[in-house]
Parts: C-alpha cells; structure tokens; sequence
C-alpha cells in the first residue's frame, strides 16, 4: 500500500520552508503573477502601507522579510529621516534581491538571519514589528507572537498579514484534480491554518490588544494557463509531489502537462477568463503594556 502524504501551503516544517523559500526565485515567480494579473489597481502592500501613517522616524523589524514586498517600500519611507528598518528571515538566500537593493538605494536598512521564535534583540526594541504572511509557517506560533511582543516598545504595534482558509479554492481544486489523475497519494490537510484571516483576531488578543482587522481581495484573473501554472509552480503544493523521490520520475515529469490541461479546460468553462480569489487578511494590533518589575 502506498504511503500516503500531504503537499500543502503553510506547512510548519523548517527543512520544507528553506527548501522552497530559500533562494527568492519562488517568491519572486508568485508576486510576478499577482502583480501582473492583480484585480485591483493598487497592491496590496501599497494598500497595507498607506494605512499605518508611518511618519518616518520609526524603528522597525520585518519579520519573515523575504525579498523585501514590504521592508523595501518601508525603508524608503525611512530615509532621510530618523527611521531604520531591519529584515530577519530564517533562510539567508530568499533576501539577497533585497540586500542588493537596499544597497543601491542606500536605504536604512539592515538583513539578518534570525529565528522568530527566538529573536536576537534587546526587549522593548522597536516601534512596528511586521510578520506578513509567515506566522502561519511557526511551529510555535505562540513563542513567535510572544518573541514580538517582548522585543516591541509599550507603545510599539504589530502588522500580521495572512491567508483566508478559503482562499485560492480554483488553485487547489486543479491540484487535487491534477493529483487524481496521476494517481499520486496525497492527504487533504484538514486542520486548519494555524494562522489564518479567520482565527487570527483571536490568536492575536492573547498577546497584544485594540486588534484591527483589514480585509483585501489579492486575487488575479487570466486568459492563459500559463500565469496559473507558474504561480502553482511556486507553491509547496506542487514542489512537494517535484521533490518526492518516492514517485516515479515519469509521475512527476507529468505534473506539468496534466495542471495545464486542466487549467486550460477551466478558462474555457469560464468563457474564457479565470479568476484565482485570494482573500487576504492585514491586522494590526497595539502591544499590551508591560508591568515593571
């Protein structure tokens, strides 16, 4: 009997997380399509940012900063002023773009490799914390939310941006369909996201308080199978079954053919333009006060 495994987004496994998002080419291919096949006119780190009215003089930490969508703009924000900016994430490789352009520019801004759930800062550090869409990656997101915490000022604030539990459904139904026909063993994850556009509130008031949620459809809409592929082609849904030495190398070299076919039958039923929903959740939250000692 064959063994049955999982490929899903959001996974909490370090070794998975490095493995796809350890070089910035995968995040690079996904916020490739989303900006150029958007729904909206404006993106959703511009729209996020827009919204914390940062004056310029903040000291702040980007956590999981990847290839810079949000310290880049941020760190601009900060120049010329009294404000810095520093980018952690766990894998050294994923913010190499970002180290270049934060060089270029000559931008407040410093990288390092930190764990979130043990952050090498002083407490009570920084006036803005961001951890978009990583916390759901922690495998102790409650450690992680505390390291916050700690290392943010009694006035500091927190951006957290995430996933809906329902988002990309029209993605997910090609991979299960894609899965079928080739008859590869998978599980369907059927805990929910550990932190999610729908628990987050809740998650998130057990260590900070006044939690505002924004919500943002982050979708894209094509005509062509290509973009949808690409996209895929990014995610751990469908590097999990690439990178499996279990199945045979002529299963894996079908993936491909098989979710582009699909894909293509899709816009079709469709008349011919398919839309990928992406609701996307942005909180931000104001640190609870801490007692002296």
């Amino acid at each position: 009997m064959q063994k049955i495994r999982n490929y899903y987004e959001g996974s909490r496994d370090k070794f998975v997380i490095e493995s796809v998002y350890g070089t910035e080419r995968n995040l690079k291919a996904k916020y490739e399509v989303m900006e150029k096949y958007r729904l909206q006119q404006e993106s959703f780190e511009e729209w996020v940012i827009s919204r914390l009215l940062l004056s310029g003089t903040e000291y702040v930490l980007d956590l999981g900063t990847g290839n810079g969508r949000f310290s880049l703009p941020v760190s601009r924000i900060l120049k010329g002023k009294t404000g810095f900016l520093i980018g952690c994430d766990l894998a050294e490789g994923v913010m190499l773009p970002s180290c270049v352009q934060a060089q270029t520019e000559s931008l407040p801004m410093l990288h390092l490799a930190a764990d979130a759930e043990n952050l090498p800062f002083l407490s009570e550090q920084f006036d803005l914390a961001m951890a978009n869409h990583m916390l759901y990656h922690l495998s102790n997101l409650h450690r992680g939310l505390a390291e916050l915490s700690r290392v943010l000022k009694n006035t500091g604030k927190l951006l957290a941006t995430t996933n809906s539990e329902k988002g990309m459904p029209e993605l997910f139904l090609l991979h299960l369909r894609t899965m079928e026909l080739l008859g590869i063993p998978f599980g369907v994850k059927e805990d929910p996201i550990t932190f999610s556009l729908e628990n987050g509130e809740q998650i998130l008031r057990e260590h900070f308080e006044q939690v505002e949620l924004w919500t943002y459809e982050a979708g894209f809409k094509v005509a062509d199978p290509m973009p949808v592929f690409q996209y895929y082609a990014a995610t751990q849904l469908y590097q999990g079954p690439m990178n499996d030495d279990n199945l045979p190398r002529e299963v894996r070299d079908a993936i491909a053919p098989c979710f582009m076919l699909l894909t293509e039958e899709m816009i079709r039923s469709n008349g011919g333009e398919l839309v990928i929903s992406k609701p996307v959740g942005a909180f931000l939250c104001k640190n609870k006060r801490k007692t002296s000692q």
